[in-house]
Formats: structure tokens, C-alpha cells, sequence
């Protein structure tokens, strides 16, 4: 029986230190992690996760359960921004443990595969979606003969077939959330209603194509948990320990019907935790009636992918919605009694001054809780980063510099400098923060909600000014 150790970088949540919106970051342990694990136990396999973005000293606690637990497979699952510190997590492991076998997964590791192994850190990239992957590459099959999966073989890189998506997504095994000690993430009440925060999810894929996006691992064809396993899913949570859950798919109302069925089912049932919808919905998706529903249900946050306030700037990244439309979505969550939250991006394609300062007109005049800005930034995933790797503009392949909220100049904007855009970016959260009319909206809600030293602590501690 192998025994497999899974392994989230300490940075996973650190990529946000130097970001505006840093105080309002959970802290829950990765589905992605806790899914694969239950794979491998429902494989009768051994697993255990590292999570060390929650360790003081995350190397000298990774070294020793390293030593202790003495896994035969280390899997590694990272984003872009953390390619060097998964590879030298993957070295760590050779050091202290010279016959185990590295596994490479996530988004960065499957857009660049050949990459990945040839640092020499890692054994196998396991591409894609990976619960049945990673059971076979623990079992101990030949890498020729497991799909989604590339490997190093004579001195060659070997990519495998591509694996089918899991159709029915009730297949999956629960995740394996009883490997976490619950005590050690705490989010603040900025960003939720109770401690510990639950990650969930209840689809996967997305049915749209913008341009920016790197969440290319489960495709644009949506899958669907069935209702009943949803919430089935939820009230074990809370039985494990989890008090508030967020809801992490790409879209959860793609199937509006089937959203408002999970909804219904809740009521039914008595749900009696809160739980939010902090990646978004799209603004096409939903009505009154589903917010309203989604208030009974106990929903009381829902986030929107806006971008930009400006129609031309949304066409250009493909990003099919249209300022007259967020605006009547996000006022129907808001009339629904459930708080808003404004994702948007400064430095889009096509941006200028103009633009940017429209869409910070834009957000300033939507009545949303929260409002969070990014720098546009081409992951390698992304259809943006190939378009612009084949007009020349991209200026900078070092991984480490890309980072939504501190990036530095890796691509070439076709109007703007980094520094207008760096500028924008802090231009939008003082606006958007410090307008009376706002300040004053905030003070009495977080008197209502006993939350005015949280806020106040939470504006102390963030680099509004920079």
C-alpha cells in the first residue's frame, strides 16, 4: 500500500501580502488537496496533507513530517506565481527522502508540462483533472499507460493522452477534509460570517471564454453535482467542523434551475450555517427570484466578475455582459438583503486613462460591500498570454514576477505604462474606499453587526496609501 503526502505551498495565501485587498483573504484548507486524498483513501491507499501556508516555519515542519510520515509519492499542486517554491519544495523532498517519487499538478504544471520536468524537481506532471490520475500514478501503473500525465523517459519528455473529464461529477469521493486541523485557519469577518471557512464545490467548468482567464483545468463544458449531493456535501462539513461555506465554483448558477434546485433543497432541509458565493455568478445567469431564494437559503455574499464599466473594454477580452447589465444584477442582490462584491481589473487590453477612470465611476456608483481591483496579467494559461506572446509583448517569462497585485512590467501594454497602472490600481481602492457616502454606509453596518474594530483594525493594517 503506497502512502502519499499532498502539498500546498506556505505561499499559496501569501501571494496576496503585498496586495490591497490582503484583509479581506480566507483562510480554508484547498479543495483540490482535500479531493485528491479522498481519492487515494477511497483507493485504500495512505494519504496525508501539508498545507503549509498555515505553518510558521514551513520548511522546518514540511522536513520534518517528511521524515516521520516518509511518504513514497510527494504531490505538489501550484499556480504560476509559486512554480519556484513548488520546485524547491519538490527538491526538499528528494533530499530528505532520495527514492520518492515527485508529482507536479495544477494549472501552471499543466499548461507547461515539458517546463515542469525539465527543472529536474519533479518525477511526473500529472495534467488536468487528477482524482483518477493520481490514484494510478500511486498505485504504481506505468506512466505510458496513464492518461493525462507527462514523465521523462530516455532522456525524453513523454506526454500521454489526454484523460476524459469525469461526466458525473456525484462519482468523485468526498474530500478528505478530516486530514486538516480546523484550528489553524481563521478568516477575517471581512470576508466571512463564521470560523473555520469551508471551501466547496458543486460544478466545474465554465461556459464562458474571456480572454484573461487562467482557470483552463476542467474545461468550458459545465458538470454538475446533482442537488442532493450538494447539500449531502454541505451538512457533513459542518459535522466535520466548518462553519461557514464558500461556494468555489467558476459559475454556480451556469444552470440557473439547478442553482435555485440546491437552494430549495437547503430550506427544505434547514440548513443552518452561512455560506457565500465569493468566485461570482454571472451577471446573465440570474434573476431576483434566485437572490431571493438564495437569501432564505442563508446565502449573505455573492461576488461579480465586473472587470470594467466600459462595454468596449468587455467586448475586448470577451467578456460578454454589459454595464447596464451588472448594474441590474448587482441591484437585485442588493434589494435581495445579500452583500455585493466587485471583482474588476485595471490595464485590460484596449484600457486608457479614460477607461479606468470610467470604471471607477463605474464601481463607485454600484451599491456593492466590496469592490477588489487587479492588474490584467497573462498567465500562461490564459488566451491573452498566447495572443500576446505572438505579437511579441511579452517581456518576462520569470514566473515569480507574476502576480495580479505587485506585478512588475512582463508584458507590454499597447497604450499604458506599468507605472498608469500601477497607479490606477491604487487610485481605484482610495476612491472606491474613502468616499464619504461610503464610509458612512460601512460604519453602520459594522455597528449593526458588531464589526466596526474589525474594520477599523482592517483599514489600520492595509497599504490603502501606497
Amino acid at each position: 500500500m503506497s502512502r502519499t503526502l499532498l502539498v500546498n505551498p506556505p505561499s499559496a495565501i501569501g501571494v496576496y501580502d503585498k496586495s490591497h485587498i490582503r484583509v479581506a483573504i480566507t483562510s480554508a484548507p484547498f479543495i483540490t488537496l482535500a479531493s485528491l486524498a479522498g481519492a487515494l483513501l477511497e483507493a485504500g491507499m495512505e494519504a496525508a496533507i501539508a498545507d503549509l501556508m498555515i505553518e510558521g516555519r514551513p520548511e522546518e515542519a514540511y522536513r520534518r513530517l517528511l521524515r516521520e510520515y516518509r511518504p513514497d509519492f510527494v504531490g505538489i499542486t501550484f499556480t504560476t506565481p509559486l512554480w519556484s517554491e513548488a520546485r524547491r519544495l519538490a527538491e526538499i523532498a528528494r533530499e530528505e527522502l532520495p527514492g520518492v517519487t515527485t508529482i507536479a499538478g495544477g494549472v501552471h504544471a499543466t499548461t507547461l508540462p515539458e517546463e515542469s520536468l525539465g527543472s529536474g524537481a519533479f518525477d511526473i506532471v500529472a495534467m488536468g483533472e487528477g482524482e483518477r490520475t493520481i490514484v494510478e500514478i500511486c498505485r504504481g501503473d506505468d506512466p505510458s499507460g496513464i492518461a493525462g500525465v507527462a514523465f521523462r523517459r530516455d532522456g525524453k519528455v513523454i506526454l500521454t493522452p489526454h484523460r476524459e473529464m469525469i461526466a458525473d461529477l456525484d462519482d468523485l469521493p468526498l474530500p478528505a477534509w478530516q486530514l486538516h486541523d480546523l484550528r489553524f485557519y481563521r478568516s477575517p469577518h471581512i470576508a466571512a460570517r463564521r470560523n473555520p471557512v469551508g471551501y466547496m464545490e458543486t460544478n466545474r467548468g465554465c461556459n464562458h471564454h474571456c480572454l484573461y482567464c487562467s482557470q483552463t483545468i476542467f474545461g468550458h463544458s459545465v458538470r454538475f453535482k446533482s442537488p442532493g449531493r450538494v447539500v449531502d456535501e454541505m451538512f457533513r462539513m459542518l459535522d466535520i467542523g466548518f462553519r461557514d461555506i464558500h461556494i468555489k465554483d467558476n459559475n454556480f448558477t451556469a444552470d440557473i434551475a439547478r442553482a435555485s434546485e440546491v437552494c430549495e433543497l437547503m430550506v427544505r432541509r434547514g440548513f443552518p450555517a452561512p455560506w457565500a458565493l465569493p468566485t461570482g455568478v454571472n451577471v446573465h445567469d440570474v434573476d431576483e427570484g434566485f437572490f431571493r431564494l438564495a437569501k432564505r437559503a442563508g446565502c449573505y455574499q455573492v461576488a461579480f466578475g465586473i472587470e470594467s464599466g466600459v462595454d468596449g473594454i468587455l467586448a475586448g477580452v470577451n467578456k460578454r455582459q454589459s454595464a447596464e447589465r451588472i448594474r441590474d444584477a448587482v441591484g437585485m442582490a442588493h434589494r435581495a438583503g445579500i452583500e455585493t462584491v466587485g471583482f474588476f481589473m485595471v490595464g485590460l487590453p484596449g484600457d486608457t486613462v479614460e477607461t479606468m477612470e470610467e470604471t471607477i465611476r463605474f464601481a463607485c456608483s454600484l451599491p456593492l460591500t466590496y469592490a477588489k481591483a487587479s492588474m490584467t496579467l497573462p498567465f500562461p494559461s490564459s488566451a491573452l498570454y498566447r495572443k500576446l506572446k505572438m505579437d511579441g509583448r511579452i517581456r518576462s517569462e520569470d514566473w515569480d514576477k507574476y502576480n495580479f497585485h505587485c506585478t512588475s512590467e512582463v508584458w507590454e501594454h499597447e497604450t499604458l505604462g506599468w507605472d498608469t497602472i500601477r497607479m490606477y490600481y491604487g487610485l481605484f481602492h482610495r476612491r472606491f474606499y474613502f468616499r464619504p457616502s461610503y464610509i458612512w454606509r460601512r460604519f453602520w453596518r459594522d455597528v449593526a453587526m458588531g464589526q466596526l474594530l474589525d474594520d477599523a483594525r482592517a483599514v489600520l493594517g492595509n497599504s490603502w496609501l501606497d
